[in-house]
């Protein structure tokens, strides 16, 4: 069955099952994204070097909007040319409780940045610690509520659907955001969340890693598999004023280790910018898409954002030492219209490799091997986005 043909089966199948159910005809919406990235860097010691091109995602959905009940499906290929799915989700609102429930796949509520759609996050990748805490979609159940200036979320969740049942596991995790400050000319948020994760008894344990920033590069650091279960709490907080915002996140992961005793990782990230003819947008706890004065379908330059940001990444404790990573981040982003994106991801990651070898990008293992105790990767990404 085709990728169209998937979307159009299911699209037809949850249309005639919510409409029965809520007794009311669903807006139907057929969406989708593109993003292309382009990457050269090369590392002080290590010999890396990296001048090539991928399609980091693309992607197709289709959602539905009635009375009570929501639904998205969205389905997924990249470089490798498989298909997965996304998101993959009903929401049910309870009448007259203020409560919604979600139940399917998504992503599990954790950190500001991992909230955000990668449409809109400043950079191309995230801060380094979310992806190596692993914060993903799951197959679970959640319920939010929310307020004008508040909002809660906590779920329990299986594994990916894309895994094989063997890999699956289950997590609980729980997310509340609280903005005391929200005028139009001026935003504050202040977030907190958290997550307790085990692996399946037959799944290996659970390994830490991260890349220098760039999908296209190996792992620079690695603890291996060192885990069966974890708990990670994280703070967050932001603040946008007018075309300016600022944002940090700091989170800490407790490492119930297979060998005994428990480890602590850490990691954060703090960045900000300016939007020259625009402005970030906020809502319900996260960042939205952005706001084009003039975008060049209306005879205008379209946007420009400049942004810093710094973010540490630290696997190393209890006798684990899978290494260190600093980065550090130049971007800037043309938007030609808000649907439309040509960002320049500029990174510099210093890092200290550890003594683990486990699943790292070859020339870093040499390196480790070798006694090497340190490298640094210098580069850049362009990334080409759209959506629709």
């Amino acid at each position: 069955m085709t990728y169209l043909r998937f979307l159009g089966a299911a699209c037809a199948a949850a249309q005639a099952a919510f409409c029965a159910a809520a007794d009311a005809p669903l807006e139907l919406r057929f969406s989708g994204r593109i993003l292309y990235d382009y990457t050269q860097a090369e590392s002080d010691k290590a010999p890396l070097e990296i001048d090539g091109a991928e399609l980091r995602a693309a992607r197709l959905a289709l959602a539905g909007k009635g009375k009570q009940i929501d639904f998205k499906i969205e389905l997924e290929t990249d470089e490798d040319g498989e298909i997965s799915a996304t998101d993959a989700y009903i929401d049910f609102a309870l009448p007259g409780s203020g409560w919604t429930v979600r139940a399917g796949q998504f992503k599990t509520p954790n950190s500001l940045q991992e909230q955000v759609s990668g449409l809109f996050t400043t950079f191309s990748e995230r801060a380094a610690f979310t992806d190596a805490f692993a914060f993903d979609r799951r197959l679970g159940i959640a319920a939010t509520t929310m307020g004008e200036s508040w909002t809660f979320t906590a779920g329990a969740f299986g594994g990916n659907v894309n895994d094989t049942p063997t890999s699956e596991g289950f997590a609980l995790a729980a997310r509340g955001t609280y903005a005391p400050v929200a005028t139009e000319d001026l935003t504050v948020h202040l977030g907190a969340s958290v997550r307790h994760r085990e692996t399946d008894s037959r799944a290996p344990d659970l390994r830490y890693r991260q890349r220098p920033f760039a999908r296209i590069a190996g792992r620079m650091i690695s603890t291996g598999p060192v885990s069966e279960s974890d708990v990670f709490v994280g703070l967050e907080g932001a603040v946008l004023r007018g075309p300016l915002w600022v944002s940090a996140e700091y989170g800490a992961l407790s490492s119930h280790l297979t060998a005994g005793g428990n480890a602590t990782f850490d990691g954060s990230s703090a960045e900000a910018g300016y939007f020259l003819g625009g402005r970030r947008t906020y809502g319900s706890g996260e960042f939205g898409r952005p706001e084009i004065d003039k975008p060049v379908t209306r005879g205008g330059p379209g946007a420009l954002s400049i942004s810093a940001a710094f973010d540490t990444l630290n696997l190393t404790d209890s006798g684990i030492d899978g290494g260190t990573m600093n980065t550090a981040l130049l971007g800037l982003s043309w938007y030609p219209t808000a649907r439309t994106r040509l960002g320049l991801s500029l990174f510099h990651a210093d890092a200290d490799l550890g003594t683990s070898t486990s699943g790292l990008d070859p020339a870093f293992a040499a390196g480790v091997l070798a006694g090497q105790t340190s490298d640094k990767v210098t580069g850049f990404t362009l990334r080409m986005q759209a959506d629709f």
